[in-house]
Order: C-alpha cells, then structure tokens, then sequence
C-alpha cells in the first residue's frame, strides 16, 4: 500500500495532467526544453501521529508554478486551482483526509535566480490531516 504522501503527489501530478498543465516531478533541465507556463509537484512530509492500529497525523505537499516574464496572471490562476482541488479533497485511495485550513500559504514571486531572465513561481504549500 502506498503511503499518504505518495498519494497526495499522485492526486496532485494527476491533477496537472487533467488540467493540460505540463506537469514534471523536478525542476525541468535545460535539455529537457520545457515550456512556461509549468508545474512541478514538489516536495512532500508526512508529520507523524497515530496508533498501533491506524495512522494519523499529517501529510504536506508543496507545489511549484514556473511562468515567464509576461505570465504573473497565469501563475495566479494555476495556483489558485490547484488551491480549490486542494480544499475539495477527501478522500486518498486508503486514506481519508481533510485540508488544515490554519496551514496553507500560497506566494507568487519574481524569481531571477535564471541569468539574464525574470521568471514569475507560484508556490503553493498545502497540508491536510490524515482521519
């Protein structure tokens, strides 16, 4: 059986696809050619509770969208659907959840950090309990 947070990328990189988002699970290398807008399903933490019988606790996923000099609204909107996709969640293939509304932060930022380039990331950080 796979665990919380394997589930929670899968329902998010699915999400993308869905979505007619170009979807990676790692930042894109130069080789790869990747077009803006895009989204990286990103890093993921389980904080631990539960039982001898069941698992509780927390599960967390950040989620990152990449845009070019001219796509900030673009950005915007993709964080925000994913955003929506995040609050209407219940339910994992084995696992019931539902979203810590005290533990969401969504950003949009310019990034320079590519020579010569101004970039626009969406980050979009969601956690939810595991029932």
């Amino acid at each position: 059986m796979q665990s919380p947070e394997q589930q929670l990328f899968d329902y998010f990189y699915k999400f993308g696809l869905e979505s007619n988002y170009d979807v990676y699970d790692h930042l894109p290398m130069q080789e790869e050619s990747a077009t803006y807008p895009f989204v990286t399903v990103g890093e993921t933490q389980i904080i631990s509770g539960g039982t001898k019988y069941s698992l509780n606790g927390y599960v967390a996923i950040t989620i990152h969208f990449w845009g070019n000099d001219t796509q900030r609204l673009t950005i915007s909107d993709m964080v925000n659907r994913f955003f929506y996709a995040g609050i209407h969640l219940k339910n994992l293939k084995n696992y019931n959840v539902v979203i810590d509304k005290q533990a969401i932060t969504q950003r949009v930022l310019q990034d320079t950090s590519v020579p010569n380039t101004t970039l626009w990331h969406g980050i979009l950080d969601i956690q939810f309990k595991i029932l």
